[in-house]
């Protein structure tokens, strides 16, 4: 019996035929190729005419054979055309330069691989039209086509290696573009970062595009960035072979650094204080160090002391100001800085999410081995997140703060953690919007350091209204008057660091006022006003990501709630600070709307989403967003500052559901309240509140996993088992709980050179200028007021001064600009004198013929001499600082001596030159 064929299976066999043909013909070219490669002696030769016809018609058979038979030959032949086609040319050419490429060279590798970049944008282009595959989702360019091209034919095995084939090019992509850095290196690596994070987001189960981003960023902060990429590599399904030498050998040369840094002698004459730049490298490699010992569950006797370290560096780096206002809003891009070997002088947003990701990373290794190290690191995390919380708080007080408040004698405007906890729509309530500053420069986050700030302003002339200058309270100003006396006399008692100046605790009464006074303001304020506050918050994704973490991991979140009643309470304090009014039809420059935002804003994924997609620790957050929204709509950073809120809100929802929280939901104040109350220090009462203060959270005494409770950090200092040393062979309990002891002793010596215990000289807490220090010294100035540690007082006269001189020197222009544009935006720590604020001097005669110079003088004492009264029996109150050196001498008026009338009535006088230098040192040594 004949064997009966159908035409189809004809033409299939034809087709495989002409396949097979068309492969071998392909693999002839490939040896050719390869023949003539390995002949050049010089760039040049690898890009000869007839050489360059040949790979173009190598990859044009290529792309013939792949789309004949993908299911057969698609893999086979995307390899040669990638190796043979591009990469062996490249890598050639990389070989036969000698020193530096010539510019002939550079122009034939240059379009060498433009042709490439623009192949490989054609076969995405091919794919998604030959296969009818929908990618808008996760590339920006995709190809658009009116017709869909009928795929009913195409196996199910050529689609699947369609897909993988997109994931492909887009790596290809990503490494042409990688190549043109090593021929253009001042070029920025944006662009071959742009396609490798499409091919993250299109397959986040491969580890091969992070490899390659690990590479790009090798010199960035410090091996941080490089450290991230090839961790998040290893945590993918399919890794890459090679990532994990990658990783060894980049741990290996932090270890270098580390030891190579010269060890501190406190008893020695000369101290050099390192800068910002080299504390935040100092704490990154120790945080580095860290994760080393974790990932690879290494055992290290010290890695306590290294906890505390870290821990401390960072808290220290937190504080840094920025220099620049560029980098406001930055956040996790998974894109790394063009420049080589930079070290940053402040920790943006994008280096501390990249940390919380990087230990969220460690926890998970650590608890898929059931690793006896992963209490230490959950609770090392948790005190992060508590620093966060601490820092981002502090940042949205000063910024609710530093707006005028709305005084309604309504009801308040409840934002929208009520629709979101209780379901109900209400009526939109009709906002009250104050009039827009008309100064553009008032939406800058902060005032640069730098002493050539630029400010637009209208006229010359300073207008001095008191109305709009926003100070800090009265009660705060009191409370750093009340530390510099004691720190005068001696060490000062329960003055705790609450994050006010000079680390001044408040009166836990008068704080809980406060803080409740806070909460109110955000829902009276307009909600583009707090809404421009929270968006410049960086941190804030860090802290969501965090959230994210603990929504998955309940063991965690519940140990928290029976051993972190303060880490709970910090969040329910910032989950109330960001109740904003989003329901407000009156946001400008937010195209969601109301009801999408409180319906469907948990579901919208944000940058870090994006970024941190396929994280298995954070899986449970991410099942529930809807991928296709990107593609719908883009967000902007407001608007992802709004979904920011919403899922925080919600996560704040989600902690009202676990009982161990003690977090309740008040519908009628509109708030998230925290019942639950310290219970584990019991000994005394004044270690706890130390502990709490100082804000080494109880996150840090005990965390809970795989359903066990264990010991970590403990501050119990009455338990006899804590004074063992940790390698007494007491196990993980006692070396825990010595770390305790550590921890508490380090907080309490960084306590005392906050508030200027023992030996050092304690400085006013109050600093009044005169218009020679304004004039001559403004960049003192400046970083006196962004010290955050004084109140920084600009008496009425000295305004009238500028004034009076801004015709004659562009220094008094320059620096009435300055206060123009502080005092428009409103600072707590930099304010001008209020009218109530002057006294007469008492027991001296005022002359009567008094000159403009004097008179100015004389109405400068009175503002200190009123301060320094509202403070009866503190001394060292107020301090005039002086940019004229010849004001210090005996001899500068006939009448009467200047320093003479201030220290009549308790006012020290100093140069701003000296004062400067003291307080440069005095910080140097804390």
């Amino acid at each position: 019996m004949k064997k009966s064929y159908t035409s189809t299976d004809i033409n299939q066999n034809q087709g495989q035929e002409l396949s097979k043909k068309l492969y071998r013909s392909i693999s002839e070219q490939a040896k050719r190729l390869d023949d003539t490669r390995s002949c050049a002696r010089i760039v040049g030769d690898l890009f000869s005419p007839n050489l360059q016809v040949q790979r173009k018609k190598f990859c044009e058979y290529c792309e013939r054979l792949i789309f004949s038979d993908p299911s057969l030959y698609g893999r086979k032949g995307e390899e040669l055309l990638w190796r043979k086609g591009y990469y062996d040319v490249v890598s050639t050419a990389k070989k036969l330069k000698k020193k530096e490429y010539l510019p002939e060279e550079i122009s034939f590798i240059a379009s060498h691989i433009n042709a490439g970049i623009g192949f490989y944008s054609h076969m995405l282009s091919k794919l998604q039209y030959n296969f009818n595959l929908d990618i808008k989702t996760f590339i920006d360019f995709p190809m658009i086509h009116s017709e869909k091209k009928d795929t009913g034919d195409v196996k199910i095995e050529a689609i699947e290696w369609a897909k993988q084939s997109v994931h492909q090019c887009l790596i290809y992509l990503g490494d042409l573009s990688r190549y043109k850095l090593e021929i253009y290196p001042n070029w920025e690596s944006t662009l071959a970062c742009r396609y490798y994070l499409q091919a993250i987001s299109y397959k986040p189960e491969y580890g091969m595009p992070h490899n390659q981003m690990g590479t790009l960023a090798m010199n960035q902060n410090s091996f941080l960035d490089a450290v991230y990429h090839y961790m998040r590599c290893l945590s993918c399904k399919i890794s890459f072979e090679g990532t994990s030498n990658n990783l060894i050998a980049l741990f290996e040369r932090n270890s270098k650094f580390l030891e190579q840094l010269p060890k501190e002698d406190k008893n020695a004459d000369c101290i050099i204080e390192p800068d910002q730049s080299e504390k935040i490298k100092r704490f990154v490699a120790r945080f580095l160090l860290l994760i080393d010992i974790w990932y690879f569950n290494k055992k290290v006797p010290k890695v306590y002391d290294l906890c505390h370290q870290t821990y401390k560096n960072l808290e220290e780096c937190l504080t840094f100001v920025k220099l620049t206002n560029s980098e406001s809003g930055d956040g996790p891009t998974d894109g790394d800085s063009v420049e080589t070997d930079s070290v940053a002088s402040h920790i943006s947003g994008d280096m501390i999410f990249k940390i919380v990701v990087i230990s969220l990373l460690c926890i998970s290794k650590l608890k898929s081995s059931n690793s006896s190290q992963l209490s230490t690191a959950v609770a090392f995390l948790l005190g992060i997140y508590s620093q966060l919380i601490k820092n981002v708080t502090n940042h949205l007080q000063e910024g609710i703060l530093n707006f005028p408040q709305n005084e309604s004698k309504g009801k308040s405007l409840n934002g929208i953690l009520k629709e979101l906890m209780t379901g109900r729509k209400r009526a939109r309530s009709k906002l009250r919007r104050r009039k827009v500053l008309k100064n553009e420069s008032d939406d800058e986050s902060e005032v640069s350091g730098n002493e050539e700030d630029e400010f637009s302003s209208s006229d010359d002339s300073f207008i001095s209204d008191d109305e709009d200058v926003l100070d800090v309270s009265s009660d705060e100003e009191s409370d750093i008057i009340k530390v510099s006396d004691e720190s005068n006399n001696g060490t000062p008692k329960d003055s705790i660091p609450n994050g006010l100046p000079n680390g001044i605790k408040t009166n836990p009464r008068n704080q809980e006022k406060t803080k409740e006074d806070l909460i109110r303001s955000v829902q009276f304020m307009d909600v583009n006003d707090i809404l421009e506050i929270v968006t410049e918050e960086a941190t804030l994704q860090s802290i969501k990501t965090l959230s994210d973490w603990l929504l998955s991991d309940l063991d965690v979140l519940k140990s928290c709630g029976s051993n972190s009643a303060s880490l709970l309470r910090q969040i329910t304090y910032l989950l109330n600070l960001v109740n904003i009014n989003l329901a407000s039809p009156k946001m400008i420059g937010v195209r969601l709307k109301s009801s999408e935002v409180i319906s469907k804003g948990i579901k919208i994924p944000l940058s870090e989403d994006t970024v941190l997609k396929g994280m298995e620790i954070l899986k449970g957050s991410q099942n529930i967003l809807d991928w296709t929204f990107v593609e719908k709509k883009g967000l902007s950073l407001k608007e992802e500052a709004v979904i920011r809120v919403v899922k925080l809100l919600s996560f704040g929802k989600f902690l009202t559901t676990v009982s161990e929280t003690g977090i309740i939901y008040e519908e009628d104040s509109n708030i998230f309240v925290c019942n639950l109350k310290e219970t584990n220090v019991e000994d005394a009462k004044k270690s706890t509140s130390l502990m709490e203060e100082l804000d080494i959270q109880d996150s840090l005494a005990t965390t809970t996993f795989n359903g066990t409770s264990k010991r970590t950090f403990s501050p119990n200092l009455d338990d006899d088992s804590s004074s063992k040393s940790p390698n007494d062979g007491g196990g993980q309990l006692n070396k825990m709980k010595h770390m305790g002891q550590l921890w508490l002793a380090a907080e309490v010596r960084a306590l005392e050179n906050r508030v200027g215990a023992g030996k050092t000289t304690a400085l006013s807490p109050y600093l009044v200028l005169d218009a020679d220090a304004l004039i001559k010294y403004t960049f003192m100035v400046k970083q006196l007021v962004h010290s955050r540690k004084f109140i920084v007082l600009v008496p009425t006269a000295v305004v009238s001064a500028l004034d009076d001189l801004k015709r004659e020197k562009i220094e008094a222009r320059d620096a009435i600009r300055w206060l123009e544009s502080q005092f428009h935006r409103g600072n707590r720590f930099f304010r001008a004198q209020r009218p109530q604020e002057r006294a007469p001097i008492p027991f001296i005669k005022y002359p009567k013929k008094k000159d403009k110079e004097m008179h100015i003088y004389i109405q400068i004492i009175e503002c200190c001499h009123f301060l320094a009264e509202q403070q009866k029996g503190a001394s060292n109150v107020v301090t005039l600082l002086i940019g004229n050196q010849n004001v210090l001498s005996n001899g500068e008026n006939k009448e009467f001596s200047y320093v003479g009338l201030a220290q009549s009535v308790g006012i020290a006088i100093e140069s701003i030159t000296s004062f400067y230098g003291k307080w440069k040192k005095t910080k140097g040594k804390r």
